[in-house]
């Protein structure tokens, strides 16, 4: 069960940017710079890869046909994590996860939660710095890794969300948030020869919704995105699209918020 589990969430982590229907960001700032980000990820679909990839017996035969629903603390882990460094660790102390999987409703869940202090680890969290918010892969492949003398385990190599983070230089100041394409970065991603992959999926019409939300300590006095909807008091600023459009111009999805 335990080495099937980590598989899964190994795959899960590795191939989610490709699997998930729905991811909604949510990001919660407070008068002092502290806060919430929590990102919720709808990864349904990758149940029926599972099924194909390791057979229905095979899923029973090591427990995942049970219904699982759990939640991890991170600080109960990060003590025995490889590779995670200080700055990630001080960033995922008091995060958590809870997961949700159910072969059988084809149900598989993850909601992140990462409480932070201060206005510049919101800025790591959102650019995918120190592997995690957007990013998370990095820190989690290295949290459920395999151990020493375990067998690797296959799994696709497909750009994660830290890939896609990455394109976008980010800047948060007390009453300021920008979210900028750079240029270089973005032609090194396109350049990738995964990046085949996600061309056959932007190709089948499929969609990634992506939903962000931020909620701010005070109005929004000029935002520059039309896609950006401000609530009625213009204290919630709130962004939808197919995140796959970003893949080709992520420059649409930029954006400047001053509060």
């Amino acid at each position: 069960m335990k080495k099937y589990f980590k598989y899964v969430l190994t795959v899960a982590i590795s191939i989610f940017f490709i699997s998930c229907y729905e991811v909604n960001e949510e990001i919660e700032i407070k008068a002092d710079g502290s806060g919430t980000y929590v990102t919720k990820m709808d990864m349904g679909q990758l149940i029926e890869m599972m099924q194909t990839f390791a057979g229905e017996e095979e899923l029973k035969k090591d427990g995942l046909d049970r219904v699982l629903d759990t939640t991890i603390l991170f600080k109960s882990i990060l003590d025995s994590a490889k590779d995670v460094t200080a700055e990630q660790k001080a960033l995922l102390k008091d995060a958590k996860m809870k997961m949700q999987m159910n072969i059988k409703e084809k149900i598989f869940k993850m909601d992140m939660n990462f409480p932070y202090k201060d206005l510049n680890s919101l800025q790591q969290l959102m650019a995918g710095k120190a592997g995690s918010g957007a990013g998370m892969s990095n820190a989690l492949k290295n949290m459920f890794g395999k151990k020493e003398g375990e067998a690797d385990q296959a799994a696709p190599k497909s750009p994660d969300m830290s890939d896609i983070a990455s394109i976008y230089d980010v800047t948060i100041k007390n009453g300021f948030i920008e979210k900028k394409v750079n240029a270089e970065k973005f032609k090194e991603f396109k350049e990738r020869p995964e990046m085949a992959q996600l061309k056959q999926v932007t190709s089948s019409g499929m969609e990634i919704l992506y939903t962000t939300t931020i909620k701010l300590p005070r109005a929004a006095k000029k935002t520059d995105n039309p896609i950006i909807k401000l609530s009625d008091d213009k204290k919630t600023v709130t962004m939808k699209y197919n995140l796959l459009e970003l893949l080709e111009t992520p420059e649409k999805f930029a954006y400047t918020i001053q509060y």
